[in-house]
């Protein structure tokens, strides 16, 4: 029995004592730490889609800092369970390594006791996330919805980047070969507007972009150039100009819809009040979804501590990387499932409280059942068999006899014997981390996949979407499989025997480099040429299979090639059929020479046939239009470099980028985006080496050290680099850097300090 100055000792149930500031003490500081990784990862991914969007529409970057700002109060909603629980295990990680937990157990104090402060540290952030959820997310999805309305109503912001295609008004296209740093001073202008008659046409060889002071309206001053104008069926005005000045409207976006036409923008009274309210335009269930669903999220997070405590002791001490896997495949299951609740709710499925609150009691029957077993011997819980059975797996390897690192013979065995381990748990993070994104997708997408068809569909989408989450994986898997690596090797006191024998920690980096250079060559492969098609295939399957989606008119598609412009409105999923084909056809001064409009295109051996075709010729002053059956269309257009264009998920391959640098390939992007997708097909490669270049700092600790520290340095190391590196693709694809620099900014950058921290470490 401990004595009354124990500091588990307390006089009453509901006073705090030494041992709860103590424990909270030690859960501040990684919760903090986890917390603001968790969200600063979360807000950068976010920045590197606003920025794409924002410049793919010509809108101004200048309201880039209020669409994140307004972004904060969800991505802290997301990330404050997963930090809580994070920490949590770092926490019992440190009280069971230092054998803190053995001794408060053996003094009297409860199970129940150690878990106290952390079920009060969850009702305090229980609480923080109802103020959340409740009232700063409802108001700050309207403030988000509000910047990026501004943003679209701003307009354009009469810029161009070179040969990317912008949209700027009703039936209003422009486009210019080259511009300028400003995106102001144009050559090889092209403009297209569609009119009642047809369309107008207006060419020229050089222009100077301008914005009036409204911020509505573009002067565009054009010099030598012409105007084609359809006046009628097989008729058209030809105009040639020396100076001309083009005034457009630029388009704003739609009225801004009041706060409160959404359940998901309603703080919690007024979702009561909603509910309640006989005039509510808004359905009665969904509404109820809604409210029970915010509810849920937010008491689910006193219930977290239940979890952690038995599943981060459950297994053999110091490997506990199974139980926080299985922690956060429940808290990702118990996040979706809630989602998927609330939509069939609200489609009228499934009762609002049933599906919500069942969710919830399985949840909190998990943590009770693991909890409440775990308490005669903590540690012991259901999962644990499979734990124990995990450990002997993971441990049948050969030992390295203290003569292997002698020898010089055996320098070739320790080799062999540290990538055998490293490429194991490297395959185990991968397979883990690879497995719980494929869970994610399942969840977001079910709604989706059971409109579909069923078993089948959803087989295709996994592995449709494997080699896209196999790239998204492989970086952290070494990562991750070099940290487990280095701890069991430091658990057993392996590395110390082979620091003491002379193996310097670049002797240990070259010993494991195969497995990381397996990697980065597996992963250019399918980043490069597997995953483009995937995704591809799979965005073009996802779109002809959605309910309805005959009746949805497709996007047209600008782009050049060989030197011309292009436009398509539809094509085949092969890409073998296009319709509605208008080619104009340009001199070498950009000015426009001919115009052929086809109703199909059809791909045959010999090349393009277009069917039903117009042909306008521009003459000196007049322009004749004749119409064709069958005529043939000489183009270096592939049916793959259509089918790509007409894929929502547009990604370049090298092969795709070289040829349409070169004008062999279609080009709808600017010339940025094609080179640092060429400079990014070496320097991506790279992610797996700068990876385990980053994890060697915890090779440097030993069976009875404090391994948190290292770990959390080379995971935090790691995801900065990979949001870092993805930011920096992004400012290059935009122009805002140039493409060399952004490829390569972040891999030389983490390189040359992880390699600094190294030569650190071994002076």
């Amino acid at each position: 029995m401990i004595s009354v100055g124990a500091p588990g000792a307390y006089t009453s149930p509901w006073r705090p004592s030494i041992l709860d500031g103590y424990i909270l003490r030690m859960l501040a500081a990684p919760a903090a730490a986890v917390l603001g990784v968790t969200l600063v990862a979360f807000l950068l991914d976010q920045t590197l889609h606003l920025i794409n969007q924002l410049a793919s529409n010509g809108a101004r970057l200048d309201y880039l800092f209020g669409l994140v700002t307004n972004l904060v109060p969800y991505e802290l909603g997301l990330a404050l369970p997963a930090a809580f629980f994070v920490s949590m295990f770092i926490v019992i990680a440190r009280l069971d390594e230092e054998s803190e937990i053995d001794a408060l157990l053996s003094g009297g104090v409860s199970f129940e006791r150690i878990v106290a402060p952390l079920v009060f540290a969850g009702l305090v952030l229980g609480v923080v996330s109802l103020l959340l959820v409740g009232y700063l997310q409802p108001y700050s999805r309207f403030g988000y919805r509000a910047m990026l309305n501004a943003a679209t109503d701003a307009g354009w912001t009469a810029r161009l980047d070179p040969q990317m295609f912008i949209n700027a008004g009703p039936d209003f296209t422009i486009s210019a070969d080259e511009a300028d740093a400003t995106g102001r001073r144009l050559k090889g202008v092209f403009i297209r507007r569609k009119t009642a008659t047809g369309e107008t046409v207006v060419t020229a060889t050089e222009g100077v972009l301008s914005l009036r002071r409204d911020q509505k309206t573009t002067d565009l001053r054009l010099e030598g150039g012409m105007i084609l104008s359809d006046a009628g069926p097989g008729s058209a005005r030809l105009l040639r100009f020396g100076d001309f000045v083009d005034h457009e409207v630029v388009a704003g976006s739609e009225t801004l819809r009041p706060r409160g036409g959404d359940e998901e923008e309603l703080t919690l009274p007024e979702l009561l009040s909603e509910a309640r309210s006989p005039e509510s335009l808004i359905l009665k269930r969904a509404l109820r979804a809604e409210l029970y669903a915010r509810l849920a999220r937010s008491f689910a997070i006193p219930l977290l501590p239940l979890l952690a405590l038995p599943l981060a002791l459950a297994a053999k001490r110091g490997r506990r990387a199974p139980g926080m896997i299985i922690g956060a495949v429940i808290l990702v299951a118990y996040h979706h499932g809630i989602t998927l609740a609330k939509g069939f709710a609200a489609d009228g499925l499934l009762d609002p409280l049933a599906a919500v609150a069942g969710l919830y009691a399985i949840l909190a029957g998990i943590a009770f059942w693991l909890f409440l077993s775990s308490r005669r011997r903590p540690g012991e819980t259901p999962i644990s068999g499979f734990f124990m059975r995990l450990d002997a797996l993971l441990d049948r390897r050969t030992k390295v006899a203290p003569t292997a690192m002698k020898a010089r013979g055996g320098m070739i065995s320790l080799s062999g014997y540290l990538t055998r381990i490293m490429a194991v748990r490297t395959l185990a993070a991968a397979l883990a981390l690879i497995g719980l994104l494929q869970l994610i997708d399942l969840l977001e997408r079910t709604g989706g996949l059971l409109a579909r068809g069923g078993a089948q569909d959803i087989l295709q989408w996994m592995v449709l979407r494997t080699p896209f989450l196999f790239h998204e994986v492989a970086p952290f898997a070494v990562l991750g499989g070099a940290i487990f690596t280095f701890s069991q090797l430091s658990r057993s006191s392996e590395l110390v025997v082979m620091r003491i024998s002379g193996l310097s920690l670049f002797e240990i980096f070259k010993r494991t480099l195969p497995v990381a250079l397996a990697v980065a060559a597996l992963d250019l492969v399918v980043t490069d040429q597997v995953t483009p098609r995937a995704e591809q295939y799979l965005n073009a399957w996802w779109n002809a299979t959605a309910p309805g989606a005959a009746a949805k008119p497709g996007t047209p598609r600008w782009f050049r090639i060989d030197g011309n412009v292009v436009m398509v409105r539809s094509a085949t999923r092969n890409g073998q059929t296009l319709r509605g084909v208008s080619v104009y056809e340009r001199d070498e001064h950009k000015a426009l020479t001919r115009r052929v409009q086809a109703t199909s295109a059809t791909w045959t051996r010999q090349g393009w046939e277009l069917h039903d075709a117009a042909i306008t010729d521009m003459g000196e002053a007049r322009a004749t239009t004749m119409t064709v059956g069958e005529t043939s269309w000489r183009t270096t257009l592939r049916p793959a470099d259509a089918a790509r264009l007409f894929a929502d998920a547009y990604e370049i391959t090298s092969g795709t980028a070289y040829r349409s640098l070169f004008g062999k390939g279609p080009v709808d992007r600017s010339p940025s985006q094609f080179k640092t997708r060429l400079f990014r097909t070496i320097a991506e490669g790279l992610a797996p080496i700068i990876m385990l270049l980053l994890a060697m700092p915890t090779a440097l600790g030993h069976s009875r050290s404090n391994r948190t520290g290292p770990i959390i340095f080379a995971l935090g190391c790691g995801l900065l680099y990979l949001v870092s590196d993805g930011l920096l693709t992004a400012m290059g694809s935009t122009g805002i850097l140039p493409p060399l620099a952004a490829a390569w900014g972040a891999p030389v950058a983490f390189a040359a300090g992880a390699v600094t921290v190294l030569l650190y470490a071994e002076g």
